[in-house]
């Protein structure tokens, strides 16, 4: 997808990253996302934080992180849905700053459609 592409602050970013799995459902039955959404929003992921949850029209996302110090090393954002069930995993090093323009990137882009 064209997630992350298009900005120049966006090329510093990924250039930070080590890694990316992402890990989608949307072809699985109805039954596996259901499944798959009960487990993940009961995950509290043993040395993970929650930084976002945002409910939007029946959508979840879940951003976690894991931080060592001041640096960010893992991302995981989690998005289930009706449709779609994605979980997304980035490994690299971060800021805050790194995380609050993705974010803020990339729920704008959704929110910004209506």
């Amino acid at each position: 997808g064209k997630m992350f592409a298009g900005h120049d602050e966006d090329a510093e970013i990924i250039r930070k990253i080590k890694s990316i799995k992402v890990l989608d459902l949307e072809s699985c039955t109805q039954s596996v996302k259901e499944r798959f959404s009960k487990k993940v929003n009961r995950l509290s992921l043993k040395g993970y934080d929650e930084l976002i949850r945002v409910n939007d029209e029946g959508e979840k996302v879940r951003v976690l992180m894991k931080a060592k110090k001041e640096t960010i090393r893992e991302l995981l954002f989690v998005c289930t849905g009706k449709e779609d069930c994605t979980l997304v995993q980035i490994n690299g090093k971060f800021t805050k700053e790194d995380i609050d323009k993705l974010v803020n990137q990339e729920t704008g882009k959704k929110h910004g459609r209506r």
